[in-house]
């Protein structure tokens, strides 16, 4: 069954909303994490809607999307999250330094930012909320676009290069900006390449995803 895997994901999806929108209320978390999950469940009703008014996007359109995760899917969500760290690693001074905005509620909001419970509401934020929210977003860039232009490079450029961008209003300030910014734009090439070869959107969420992770974990050492 085509997107089983897509509903599961959106379910825990579902559940970490409800979760996180209680934890940061009344924080300064409080205001993302509403930006996150609204952004999440608009992609998602664009996405129905377009999936019924257009159809199913095939391979040789702009990209599918709803192919359950397979074994042979690995070599390309790994080989996705290497080449990530690879531009982060390049472009920006240090691996620590992240081309990807990484929200962080453990270490904002706990009395102890190392401590087991904050890495994993920090683990857990990114794997069940920002990923999916911002690769659903995309995603749905992508494809409204697509039925518009008829063109994959402008489709794809646009929300990619407005997803980056984004970063930079986030959470990159200084001279590095424009260098910050252009390295998160290669990093969703190289998501979008992933959800295109794969033609599933779970492969990016979870390359997305894994490299948030280790930008967490990397501020363990």
């Amino acid at each position: 069954m085509e997107a089983r895997d897509l509903l599961l994901i959106n379910v825990v999806t579902g559940l970490a909303v409800i979760h996180f929108l209680l934890k940061t209320k009344g924080t300064p978390l409080e205001a993302a994490t509403w930006f996150y999950a609204m952004t999440w469940i608009i992609s998602l009703i664009m996405l129905l809607f377009m999936q019924v008014y257009y159809g199913q996007p095939t391979p040789k359109d702009v990209t599918d999307y709803d192919e359950n995760l397979r074994r042979e899917h690995l070599p390309w969500l790994f080989g996705g999250v290497a080449a990530i760290v690879i531009i982060s690693s390049v472009l920006v001074a240090g691996f620590t330094r992240s081309a990807l905005y990484v929200p962080r509620p453990g270490a904002v909001l706990s009395t102890a930012p190392l401590s087991t419970a904050a890495l994993i509401d920090d683990l857990l934020y990114n794997f069940v909320l920002v990923a999916p929210a911002e690769e659903t977003m995309k995603l749905m860039g992508i494809l409204a676009l697509y039925q518009k232009t008829r063109n994959e490079l402008v489709s794809v450029a646009v929300p990619v290069g407005i997803w980056a961008s984004l970063h930079g209003y986030f959470a990159y300030v200084g001279t590095l900006m424009p260098v910050l910014i252009f390295s998160a734009f290669l990093s969703g090439l190289v998501l979008y390449v992933v959800m295109r070869q794969t033609g599933s959107l779970l492969n990016a969420v979870l390359t997305h995803s894994i490299f948030n992770s280790l930008i967490v974990l990397s501020s363990l050492f």
